[in-house]
């Protein structure tokens, strides 16, 4: 746990603060921002998503007659 620090200078105006919040960002590590694994299709072009939909489901059969075709 880091060290506790007994000051008021907190989010003062000065020069001496911003080596405060860079030594305060990295004790927890700066980390990404999570993302989602799939970016939303809201506001896509409709026959775009139509066409995508069933391209994954086109996709999806391949894969399960594949995975059928070598457990026989």
């Amino acid at each position: 746990m880091g060290k506790s620090r007994s000051t008021n200078r907190t989010h003062v105006g000065s020069p001496l603060h911003l080596d405060r919040f860079k030594q305060s960002a990295h004790r927890n590590g700066i980390t990404k921002p999570k993302g989602n694994k799939y970016a939303s299709m809201k506001g896509v072009d409709p026959k775009f998503r139509r066409n995508a939909r069933f391209a994954a489901q086109g996709s999806q059969k391949a894969v399960r007659e594949a995975r059928a075709a070598k457990a026989e």
